[in-house]
């Protein structure tokens, strides 16, 4: 069984694009975090990514995912609400 996947990407060519937007309630704060723990970026590409069918990953052995949180343009945040996590993002900086 085929199933089409849409998959999108956010590009930011330049910080005049970025528009202004309503800042949500303090109870959220968005957090870059030390990847020093594969585990976590691990986690969330799992448990988030089975909704959105990211499977690339799902075949890579903790070698992978290590080398992958090691390369040093690679920046990743969590979302939390309190001290609830809700969700994250990986920004990988292309100089």
């Amino acid at each position: 069984m085929k199933k089409k996947i849409l998959r999108q990407y956010l590009e930011i060519k330049s910080l005049e694009d970025i528009k202004e937007t309503i800042k949500p309630e303090n109870s959220y704060l968005v957090e870059l975090i030390d990847s020093g723990d594969f585990q976590l970026n691990k986690f969330f590409y799992k448990q988030i990514g089975k909704k959105y069918n990211w499977i690339d990953r799902l075949v890579w052995k903790d070698k992978n995912w290590i080398d992958y949180i090691s390369n040093k343009n690679l920046l990743t945040y969590v979302l939390k609400q309190k001290k609830n996590l809700g969700g994250y993002f990986e920004l990988i900086i292309h100089n």
